[in-house]
């Protein structure tokens, strides 16, 4: 067990591949403005393409759902709890000496795009490129007029344009983003893995509460954020991402809340169907 614990830290922070990694616009794999325009184009253009013509959209049987569900859903869950690992190894690893505003403050034009907390910043994004399979399995699916709602398409289409321009412009907090985010998606997975193979779990309203709460807690380390932006002298690397952000998770904040008070309301009727949506 002492050598697994020790074995860790290199296979997530210190292997050649990650302590050395560089993001370079064009060159690293998936940088290219090009790359994220298509994707992103290509995931919205097919998501209303099946709503359009959703009549001739041939369906999966449950059975084969299901199966390919769970696959996606456990690669998707380690993948999180990978990255949760990895990304808060790596902050301990590149934090300089006794320096805590780090944390909430990368000082603009001296932080550069590479090393292992640059390394889980990839990952997180090229995930949310594959969480796009999301979509794809409701719309396959016979529910897909009921399951696939402006919260679910507007998240997924979102999340990999701000993540492009975090990691583009250094963005302060990424790390905090990243790992938070990835937390709540190692419950979230975990959840649709267990229902996927027919073992509905009972915490199923945390999974919703956690994505609320992810957001609250991004408003105090702001709060943070703007603190040394506005009273150091070169300010936080990222601010302008930051405010598309920030802006982004306000209106998220209040289509959880609004999807939370509708599920899980006083008024809600009785028996009614509150499948979860896939986001955050």
């Amino acid at each position: 067990m002492e050598a697994l614990y020790s074995s860790v830290p290199y296979w997530l922070v210190d292997h050649p591949t990650i302590s050395k990694f560089e993001w370079k616009q064009g060159h690293t794999f998936g940088s290219s403005i090009l790359f994220l325009a298509l994707s992103v184009s290509i995931y919205l253009s097919l998501t209303l393409l099946s709503l359009r013509f959703a009549s001739h959209l041939p369906t999966l049987s449950a059975t084969i759902l299901h199966r390919i569900t769970a696959v996606h859903s456990l690669i998707l869950c380690l993948l999180s709890l990978i990255t949760v690992v990895g990304c808060s190894l790596s902050v301990l690893h590149q934090m300089p000496r006794h320096d805590w505003k780090w944390l909430f403050c990368f000082p603009p034009n001296h932080t550069h795009t590479r090393g292992p907390v640059f390394f889980w910043f990839h990952v997180c994004f090229l995930s949310k490129i594959l969480e796009f399979i999301d979509t794809l399995l409701i719309i396959l699916s016979s529910s897909r007029s009921r399951r696939l709602s402006f919260l679910h398409v507007y998240h997924h289409a979102m999340v990999p344009v701000l993540g492009y321009l975090a990691i583009y412009t250094s963005q302060s907090m990424l790390h905090i983003v990243v790992i938070t985010n990835a937390s709540v998606h190692v419950l979230m997975y975990a959840y649709y893995f267990l229902c996927a193979i027919g073992k509905k779990p009972w915490w199923k309203r945390l999974v919703t509460n956690c994505q609320i709460v992810q957001f609250i807690f991004g408003f105090p380390c702001s709060a943070m954020m703007l603190y040394y932006h506005f009273t150091t002298k070169l300010g936080c690397s990222g601010f302008g991402p930051w405010c598309a952000c920030i802006a982004f998770d306000v209106s998220l904040l209040a289509l959880f809340l609004d999807f939370h008070s509708n599920n899980y309301g006083k008024n809600n009727r009785k028996g009614h169907d509150n499948k979860l949506e896939k986001q955050a």
